[in-house]
């Protein structure tokens, strides 16, 4: 018998999930897979641990997830108008891309736009983490519209090796062999980086090695893209 694959925790947890509950995978839609993936990237403020492993009790149910990962909204293909965003303001402020002074919020760029893809049911895909990040501050829901964008002015993170990718290309030490994204040198190449669905699920908190050092993707939670310019005729509407 083959040794089980290493998987990264999200899609582990939620193969878990799927498991317990005893759903197989394909059985729900889009939106339900979606946000049991949310909820199990969620899954790392409640244990020691949240990070890469082999587990061959959920090797094969995670298999057939990544599977229904490889299509449709949940793989996720360029950036679609409009993008949904909670704000208060109707205004955009200048982007400025800074690499964060500290890593414990994630790999993120200090300074980016911040926007969510709208669901297949209209919903926000951050609409969840808006509820418990942000409760009781009632931020109105807006939607972020832009001309099209060239597919090579964004980079997409829909798998490991995309980030692998992505950190290689651009690798800035932390210390202690530890790499993360240099965000200012990937803003002088691309538009914008979107996290899709299938890359939470395959990608959050899976360490991987560069030439530079090892680096982990975190702080990203849900499905979104880090804007690190304004695309062409970008505005803000209710």
């Amino acid at each position: 018998m083959p040794s089980p694959r290493i998987w990264g925790p999200v899609i582990l947890q939620a193969a878990a999930s799927l498991v317990q509950h005893h759903i197989k995978p394909g059985d729900q839609g889009v939106v339900e897979t979606y946000w049991d993936i949310v909820f199990a990237a969620s899954h790392q403020h409640a244990v020691q641990s949240f990070t890469e492993r082999a587990d061959e009790n959920l090797d094969q149910t995670a298999y057939e997830f990544s599977q229904i990962l490889r299509q449709g909204w949940l793989r996720g293909d360029g950036i679609d108008s409009p993008q949904a965003v909670f704000t208060e303001s109707s205004s955009m402020r200048p982007i400025c891309i800074e690499n964060p002074a500290s890593n414990l919020y994630g790999d993120k760029p200090e300074g980016a736009f911040w926007t969510s893809s709208y669901l297949p049911d209209g919903s926000s895909a951050w609409t969840r983490s808006e509820d418990s990040e942000f409760s009781g501050q009632n931020r109105p829901l807006r939607n972020f519209t832009f001309e099209p964008i060239a597919p090579d002015a964004v980079f997409l993170i829909r798998s490991l090796e995309d980030y692998q990718e992505l950190v290689t290309t651009y690798p800035r030490e932390i210390g202690n062999n530890q790499v993360a994204v240099d965000w200012p040198r990937a803003a002088s190449d691309y538009v914008a980086v979107r996290l899709t669905a299938a890359g939470l699920a395959l990608a959050h908190h899976y360490r991987v090695a560069t030439p530079a050092g090892t680096a982990q993707l975190t702080g990203w939670d849900a499905e979104s893209t880090a804007w690190l310019h304004l695309p062409r005729n970008a505005r803000l509407s209710v």
